[in-house]
């Protein structure tokens, strides 16, 4: 057997040369061609070929539960860097997007580096926006942001800092602290 990568509609063999299987398909001009990213597996004994895929990429859907790191703030949205979808790990390096509307300021929920679970709300023109409306989602992981020290939690709105005693609010998950949910599969 040879083995070579392809991309997806790359001649790969004819038609008179082997049959195609999983992840080929025939084109019309009699070529045998890839249908996806992936391993062309080749058996010159039984003339088949087929495209065995790469390790497919997790896509985050409407409704699925997201958990990341906020890595850029502005004054009312949030970028955050996703690192598992549902609680399986995303290797994917997918953004999402907080906007707040209302009073409450973005810079008041949250700050940079801190851990939070949210609810993917849309995804429009290539953008992931998502949303903490639930009283389960929100910071679940953060540090001090004055000396990086730990905090804990004083309220549902806040928490402070054992090393400094600084307080500062935060848009804080039901179960934050639960350093378990960071701990997915």
């Amino acid at each position: 057997m040879r083995v070579r990568f392809t991309l997806p509609g790359d001649r790969i063999a004819t038609i008179e040369e082997f049959e195609g299987l999983d992840g080929v398909y025939q084109h019309s001009d009699g070529m045998l061609r890839a249908s996806r990213v992936g391993k062309v597996t080749y058996d010159l004994k039984q003339r088949y070929v087929r495209v065995n895929g790469l390790k497919s990429i997790l896509l985050p859907k409407v409704g699925d539960h997201v958990i990341g790191f906020v890595h850029m703030l502005t004054s009312n949205s949030a970028n955050i860097r996703i690192v598992y979808i549902n609680e399986l790990r995303s290797d994917a390096r997918f953004d999402a997007i907080y906007i707040g509307r209302g009073k409450i300021k973005v810079q008041n929920m949250f700050r940079v580096g801190d851990m939070v679970r949210a609810k993917v709300a849309s995804i429009l023109n290539g953008y992931i926006h998502v949303t903490f409306r639930d009283s389960n989602l929100g910071v679940i992981y953060t540090r001090c942001n004055q000396c990086g020290g730990e905090v804990v939690r004083l309220n549902a709105e806040e928490v402070k800092c054992v090393e400094c005693n600084a307080v500062s609010s935060r848009k804080l998950a039901e179960d934050y602290g639960n350093v378990n949910a960071l701990r997915c599969s």
